[in-house]
């Protein structure tokens, strides 16, 4: 039964073999048909693209310069017309004129020629050339230029032309009229229709504006019609800014949802630019039958390929399915069935062979590693490793011995490190104590040092607001001396009022005092005058001595009114110091209140400082009772922590002993 799955897994190996090959390798072949016909269809589409491009650029170019020699040459004929001098002959007659107008038209074949005035009528010409001109667009070029200018092609009398206009001027410099000649459009078409761009190959000339004026199919002019219009996609768009730009190149465009490649070129000495276009398609059907042929022989090559990888792929899975069977029997863990020999070819032969020798050498270096995990399993770490390990597996015993001798090694280092640790987790556990006491008396310290920081606060707060206090009872006293001080100023105003009204009494009372004099002189005057007038003067005597005693009263009430002033005036002037001296205390009153008031405002700002300093202080007493707290956790923890290390050690102690170590 064993035998037999071997033989069922032989079979699925053999088949699951020559599945990958065949499934790899035809993989391989298909990816890099694929590949080659990719990059055979890109490289000849660029190939084809950037031929076409190049080709169609030179169409353009050549055909736009055909154009221009073409106009050049029917402006050329216009101006050798128009320098005849008998244009400008003012002499010349309507007869005359008409009469070299035919001539004109007989040495050139115009469709017609006539003149036309400034107005756009018509003066002379041939009967067929239009009445006016007003609203043709060489007209408008005419006035706007004063120069020679082409008009587009237009459909007229049943046939297309082109007309070309120049102005004719007197020897003044006069303008005299319009010269216009009109030619068949056959010389426009000639060069059209001579592109040869394929079967549905495009050919068209634009103003300015996009709009086309002549077409390589006539049946499609009289259709007003614009590129943008037309084919009004963004990257045609900038396709024919492009060409509108006056600008030589060539594209890849869209046109109403068939690729097409296009060129332009400006046509010289108008504002026209040529487009051809061609369908892409017209251009591929080579490539298209080339990437058909690459595709079938690409086909017949990989059949072949196939084919010829089933045949290897069974003569290699034969070879090796001998080398399969004891490879599956050795991954069962077999190191005992003997190995088959194959001897079809030299490298299966050599395969069975080496594996021969490779499970031979298997089973002996694992009987021997076996027996030796034995001893390190049992705890003993003093033996060598035994047996003959040749080639990469003398790395093994290498390996092997290093471990023994890194494990007696790390033994050692762990019994002498068990030893430190216990000798460490006394040591730890009696600082732990230590810690764990000095931070009860630390965190008891702390707490009595934030009963008193609570204390010192709540006096603070007092001196606080009995500064406060302070405060106002200074702002209260600084407005009552501001108050008397403003009322002394007050008095001091009127004391020195009444005393500059007491020396105007003053002074009245001298003028007083003199005029008293010269009454009492003038009476004495009078009592002489009326003592020399005899009888005749007694009754202004009488008067005299009147006044004479009224001159005596009156200084006598002055003098005494004097003496009254005097002491009045003495009065004011020490009343006039006193007030001084007061109005001096009051300002030192006010200048102590404003000092003091200061120095509540220093004490108030002092007290919040030292208010923030000790809540300051408070906090980071707090915070150190904190940490004082958490320490106490951590050494009662380290306490703890150096009991587990000291059990520990023991357990590590104990397992150390029960290994056998080299001396």
């Amino acid at each position: 039964m064993r035998a037999s799955k071997f033989n069922e897994n032989n079979r699925l190996q053999k088949r699951s073999i020559r599945q990958i090959i065949i499934r790899y390798v035809t993989q391989l072949s298909i990816s890099l048909g694929v590949i080659l016909v990719i990059l055979m269809i890109a490289a000849s589409l660029r190939s084809t693209s950037s031929v076409l491009r190049d080709n169609l650029r030179i169409t353009a170019r050549i055909s736009a310069q055909n154009i221009s020699s073409n106009v050049h040459l029917l402006v050329d004929r216009m101006d050798n017309m128009a320098q005849k001098p008998e244009w400008s002959d003012a002499g010349m007659t309507e007869e005359g004129m008409q009469q070299l107008i035919d001539e004109c038209e007989e040495r050139v074949e115009f469709v017609w020629i006539a003149a036309y005035d400034t107005a756009g009528a018509k003066l002379y010409g041939d009967s067929e050339a239009p009445s006016s001109v007003t609203g043709k667009d060489y007209y408008d070029y005419l006035i706007q230029t004063q120069n020679l200018t082409v008009g587009r092609p237009e459909h007229y009398n049943g046939l297309w032309q082109l007309s070309v206009g120049i102005p004719i001027w007197n020897k003044d410099g006069e303008l005299l009229f319009y010269l216009i000649g009109s030619y068949k459009y056959d010389m426009l078409n000639d060069v059209l229709s001579n592109i040869n761009i394929g079967g549905k190959g495009i050919a068209y000339i634009v103003d300015g504006e996009g709009t086309i004026i002549a077409d390589k199919n006539m049946a499609d002019m009289d259709q007003a019609r614009n590129l943008y219009e037309m084919y009004g996609s963004g990257a045609n768009r900038r396709a024919f800014d492009d060409m509108l730009d006056f600008r030589t190149d060539a594209a890849s465009v869209f046109l109403k949802g068939v690729q097409h490649y296009i060129a332009y070129s400006p046509v010289a000495g108008t504002n026209w630019t040529l487009l051809i276009a061609a369908p892409g398609a017209d251009f591929m059907g080579t490539l298209v039958w080339s990437v058909v042929l690459s595709i079938l022989v690409i086909i017949g090559l990989q059949f072949y390929t196939t084919k010829r990888t089933v045949r290897i792929a069974d003569q290699i899975s034969g070879s090796l399915s001998k080398a399969t069977d004891r490879l599956i029997l050795l991954a069962a863990g077999n190191l005992r069935e003997e190995v088959v020999f194959a001897d079809n070819n030299q490298e299966a032969e050599i395969l069975t062979t080496a594996l021969s020798r490779t499970v031979s050498s298997l089973s002996t270096y694992i009987d021997n590693i076996t027996g030796y995990l034995g001893l390190l399993s049992s705890g003993d770490y003093s033996m060598q490793v035994e047996g003959v390990f040749d080639g990469d597996f003398a790395a093994i015993r290498e390996a092997m011995t290093l471990i023994t001798d890194a494990l007696n090694e790390t033994m050692h280092h762990i019994q002498q490190a068990s030893e430190a640790v216990r000798n460490n987790s006394s040591e730890t556990t009696a600082y732990a104590k230590k810690l764990y006491d000095g931070s009860i008396e630390q965190s008891d310290a702390l707490k009595r040092l934030t009963g008193k920081m609570e204390l010192i606060t709540d006096k603070t707060g007092e001196i606080d607001e009995n500064a406060q206090r302070v405060k106002e009872s200074a702002g209260a006293a600084k407005e009552r001396v501001d108050e008397g001080q403003q009322q002394m100023k007050d008095m001091l105003e009127t004391m020195d009022s009444i005393h500059r009204d007491m020396q105007e009494i003053i002074t009245i009372s001298q003028l007083i005092e003199d005029i008293s004099s010269q009454t009492s002189l003038l009476s004495l005057n009078a009592s002489i005058e009326a003592a020399r007038a005899g009888e005749a003067g007694k009754g202004f005597a009488v008067v005299a001595q009147e006044i004479g005693q009224l001159a005596q009263q009156t200084a006598s009430a002055l003098e005494k009114t004097g003496a009254i002033i005097g002491k009045a005036s003495m009065s004011i002037d020490q009343g006039m110091k006193t007030a001084q001296d007061t109005a001096e205390s009051f300002r030192k009153v006010n200048q102590a209140t404003n000092e003091f008031t200061e120095i509540s405002d220093n004490l108030i700002r002092i007290t919040l400082q030292q208010k923030d300093a000790i809540d300051t202080a408070s906090q980071e007493v707090r915070t150190v009772l904190s940490i004082a707290d958490t320490n106490q956790q951590f050494a009662r923890e380290t306490d703890e922590t150096a009991a587990v290390s000291m059990k520990q050690v023991e357990e590590l102690e104990q397992i150390v002993s029960m290994v056998k170590l080299r001396v």
